[in-house]
């Protein structure tokens, strides 16, 4: 409690995680909204894709796009902390590095368990107010997906700000390392792109093709099932987090 207290104190002084996290507040309840007004393209979302269970499932495949800029607010958090010498200051009034540590994996899980339950009241709303002939509780279970999939993009963020250490260049990098991905991944067996660390957390986030009637993803056979792919982005998870410690803990403060 005595850390979690601490980094919130940070964190409610930070004016980046307030704007941030505004827009996103903000943008993905809108998008929703106004895709179920619009066709996007030559597409209609079907009505089927705002009522239960696939509520939970798109609203979190469009907040996804988002997750990169909410990122943004661990790299910066964690970048400050070093420029600003406030580790430092929190090891000379008696922190241990392993609290330090500790302390800003607090921070990561507790913004992806924000961001992934307000994702999901959006799809629950939009549930309630659609109708159908399914509950809340149908597809409740991408709420625990959507959670996993932020936990990794934000992860991610952790991992490179360690490295980096420098607000802007960590940045770059950050966004940088996604387009390199996707690039790689345009040029590669796309069986094989699938294990890639970000495509693995995006395919934890996939459209509900079963509202327009298609094969649903899993159909396909070199495609992993969403159990799979929950397996292999916690481990990733597992991989950047021990990554990440290590770096820190070789690192002066």
């Amino acid at each position: 409690m005595k850390l979690v207290q601490l980094e919130w104190m940070k964190l409610k002084r930070s004016n980046t995680t307030k704007i941030i996290l505004l827009i996103y507040a903000i943008v993905v309840p809108l998008v929703h909204w106004l895709l179920s007004l619009a066709a996007l393209g030559p597409i209609k979302i079907p009505d089927a894709g705002y009522e239960f269970p696939y509520s939970y499932q798109l609203v979190a495949f469009w907040a996804s796009w988002l997750n990169l800029m909410v990122g943004v607010i661990i790299i910066v958090f964690v970048t400050n902390e070093i420029k600003f010498k406030t580790q430092r200051q929190n090891a000379i009034d008696g922190l241990r590095k392993i609290d330090l540590i500790l302390s800003k994996f607090i921070v990561v899980v507790g913004i992806a368990l924000l961001v992934s339950l307000y994702t999901m009241l959006v799809g629950l709303v939009s549930g309630l107010l659609t109708g159908g002939e399914y509950g809340p509780q149908d597809g409740i279970e991408h709420a625990g997906v959507y959670f996993v999939s932020t936990l990794g993009y934000f992860i991610w963020a952790f991992f490179f700000a360690s490295l980096v250490r420098l607000p802007a260049l960590a940045i770059v990098i950050y966004i940088f390392s996604t387009i390199i991905e996707a690039i790689i991944g345009a040029v590669s067996v796309q069986e094989y792109v699938q294990f890639f660390p970000l495509r693995s957390f995006a395919n934890l986030s996939r459209f509900p093709n079963q509202i327009f009637g298609a094969a649903a993803p899993e159909n396909n056979p070199y495609l992993m099932t969403q159990g799979e792919s929950v397996l292999l982005a916690l481990l990733y998870i597992g991989l950047f987090t021990a990554g990440t410690y290590w770096i820190i803990k070789r690192r002066d403060i």
